[in-house]
């Protein structure tokens, strides 16, 4: 503290520290402050006289605002720490401190997790060690733990820390051994034991909505989100040529492990610059390659993810190769089973999310009354077909799946067009073939797997149907399951859940 306050210009100057000196002992009843030599005795004596009073430095704290406010956001965490210090100053704290010394996004998730509504991290808090000594300040509930000491329980699992889980668990065995916390209901083995559950559950924060109560429990996984956006750079036109010969896109992504509810930037995912659209599979193939370099002391499946444009709806990201300089197709599908896609748009536009949610909590309070509306022109005008398709699906609340009568890309027709009538009402599973709808193949297999699974369970069958394709079954033009896509936007994953939802890194909600 006594570095803090004497780094500054302000209280440097005689004048300043007058003023500062003045405010204090005015606030401070019976408070004598004696002007000394050197800047810094008079902060070692005013520190020293505050310390001594109850309520004495968290007052300092306000007056040194008040007289310079740039000092605040430094005092801050310092305070936390002294007060940190009557509750664990029996023991060293440097490898506690070096431990915690890192920033993580999810920080506020885990502390709302520890202390429920009743406390939220301020700004100042930028690490979890800050957090660690803020929450060391709060009060503990009757029999139960210092929610200090749950948190270093919960930070003990999160993937950064894993080198330092000893330190963290070694920390909360002496404490809870010293104030005979270790044992009961709300004792620490029983909070370690509980939070091991959990993680082999998947995480109790974002962990899948169970079909049924006795359902078993997901197995956990890693959740991979890569985000591809257009560039909107401006390009500098060269001689005769303008604009660019092939659209570009940035791509980004981050990380949901099962032990964490957080959105995780490693340092994997340097930012790219802009990839033209013939090479978007190659820039994906390349941040997996680079993720699976990070996860190699991991063993849980991964999960993929893509936010698409609408003009990239189409594209067949589950037949991209995971390895382009090979000479033989090597799909995405054969290492990831589960590859999910998703409106870019639809999540970024935040006035579509209302209808979106509504249709889908709708469906939800009554899973076997959504219906799929299987859009079919009939020879009509284009505009007379898009109006008769508006009434239809705006009239019917239960319509939660559209079938496209082609593929939603620019130029092919109506399905682009259906697509974007479908986002402004909310509908929210789109299925299209991704070269020719009307296939009656393509029709029936959809049928099928419709009437004897239902809608809920089609993301599972297409992924079995897909499986079954790569690993021997009809020709690529012959298989239906081959040009199948189906964009399922589940608004309760992607919007939900505070900073912790995909949409906090897409960009559909602040």
């Amino acid at each position: 503290m006594v570095e803090v306050l004497g780094g500054s210009a302000a209280l440097a100057d005689p004048r300043g520290r007058h003023q500062w000196r003045r405010e204090l002992t005015d606030a401070l009843e019976g408070l004598a402050l004696e002007p000394y030599p050197t800047p810094r005795q008079e902060f070692i004596d005013a520190i020293r006289a505050c310390g001594a009073r109850p309520g004495g430095l968290e007052l300092l704290l306000e007056i040194t605002h008040f007289v310079v406010p740039a000092l605040s956001h430094r005092l801050r965490p310092l305070l936390d720490e002294w007060n940190a210090a009557d509750l664990y100053g029996t023991r060293d704290w440097t490898a506690l401190h070096s431990a915690l010394d890192i920033g993580l996004p999810e920080l506020n998730t885990m502390v709302t997790e520890v202390c429920g509504d009743r406390i939220r991290l301020p700004s100042h808090c930028a690490t979890a060690w800050h957090a660690f000594v803020h929450l060391a300040c709060r009060n503990t509930p009757p029999g139960g733990l210092p929610p200090s000491m749950v948190l270093l329980e919960h930070l003990a699992l999160h993937a950064d820390l894993a080198s330092s889980v000893g330190e963290l668990h070694a920390w909360n065995d002496h404490f809870a051994q010293t104030w005979k916390l270790t044992h009961g209901h709300g004792g620490l083995l029983a909070l370690r034991a509980a939070l091991a559950t959990d993680r082999a559950l998947g995480g109790s924060v974002g962990a899948e909505r169970r079909a049924e109560d006795n359902a078993a429990p997901e197995r956990p996984v890693i959740r991979l989100f890569i985000k591809v956006e257009p560039d909107l750079t401006p390009v500098e036109a060269k001689g005769r040529r303008r604009g660019r010969e092939e659209t570009r896109y940035r791509l980004s992504s981050r990380v949901r492990y099962a032990e964490s509810p957080g959105l995780h930037q490693e340092d994997a995912d340097e930012p790219q610059g802009p990839v033209p659209r013939s090479r978007i599979s190659v820039a994906v193939a390349e941040l997996l390659t680079r993720m699976a370099e990070l996860w190699q002391s991991r063993s849980e499946d991964v999960v993929l993810e893509f936010f698409l444009p609408t003009e990239l709806l189409n594209e067949p990201v589950e037949w991209w190769d995971r390895d382009p300089r090979l000479d033989y197709a090597n799909p995405l599908l054969s290492k990831y089973p589960e590859i999910f896609t998703h409106s870019l748009e639809r999540v970024q536009r935040r006035e579509l999310h209302h209808a979106w949610r509504l249709r889908w909590a709708r469906w939800q309070s009554q899973p076997d009354k959504g219906d799929v509306y299987w859009c079919d022109p009939d020879g009509r005008r284009a505009d007379e077909h898009l109006a008769l398709l508006d009434a239809r699906i705006g009239k019917r609340d239960e319509v939660v799946a559209m079938v496209l009568s082609g593929p939603p890309q620019p130029g092919s027709g109506l399905g682009l067009r259906e697509l974007r009538l479908g986002l402004d009402l909310g509908v929210p599973v789109f299925i299209h073939h991704r070269e020719d709808s009307a296939s009656q193949a393509f029709r029936s297999l959809v049928s099928e797997g419709l009437n004897e699974d239902g809608l809920v369970k089609l993301p599972t069958r297409a992924r079995h149907w897909k499986g079954d394709s790569a690993a021997g079954g009809l020709d690529s033009d012959e298989d239906p399951a081959r040009h199948l896509s189906l964009v399922w936007d589940d608004p309760e994953l992607l919007l939900d859940g505070g900073p912790c939802a995909p949409a906090t890194f897409v960009g559909g909600i602040d």
